[in-house]
């Protein structure tokens, strides 16, 4: 349960520095680093959740076997 609420806290996070990355404006300017950071941060976050996700529903099928 706790994989799935940090996997919804990543989405959230991804969102907001969504939000306030300025599209319009240089990817490198002061503010679109912070944003970008957040959005990498968040997406290695979900991969990870991810991962750990699919990896325990292969054992529990092979350890059903």
């Amino acid at each position: 349960m706790l994989k799935y609420f940090g996997l919804i806290l990543s989405i959230v996070i991804l969102l907001i520095n969504l939000f306030y990355f300025d599209f319009d404006d240089s990817f490198l300017s002061e503010d679109n680093k912070v944003a970008l950071i957040g959005i990498i941060g968040s997406l290695c976050a979900m991969i990870l959740i991810l991962i750990l996700i699919i990896s325990e529903k292969i054992n529990s099928k092979i350890k059903g076997q």
